[in-house]
């Protein structure tokens, strides 16, 4: 079942279905403009996310490489793309 129906406030809520949609909205269109302007700080798409990414096996061109001393990672545009 839907995870926001557990909530102690939902049904006390007046407007309970717009909360939802509203909050979804605005965490996807940020989430999606962060990773493909790739604003420093605010993507998901960071060295530990890449390193569990290598760790698991799975999208390999997404692994970061190690150049020297620094990680270089891809973009993460290049997986969608």
């Amino acid at each position: 079942m839907w995870i926001l129906f557990d909530l102690s406030y939902w049904s006390d809520l007046d407007v309970r279905h717009c909360i939802d949609v509203m909050h979804m909205e605005k965490n996807v269109c940020d989430s999606v403009i962060r990773t493909l302007f790739n604003i420093q700080g605010k993507t998901k798409y960071g060295l530990n996310t890449r390193q569990d990414l290598a760790e698991m096996g799975i999208r390999s061109q997404l692994h970061p490489r190690f150049d020297g001393k620094k990680n270089i990672l891809a973009s993460s545009l290049s997986y969608f793309v």
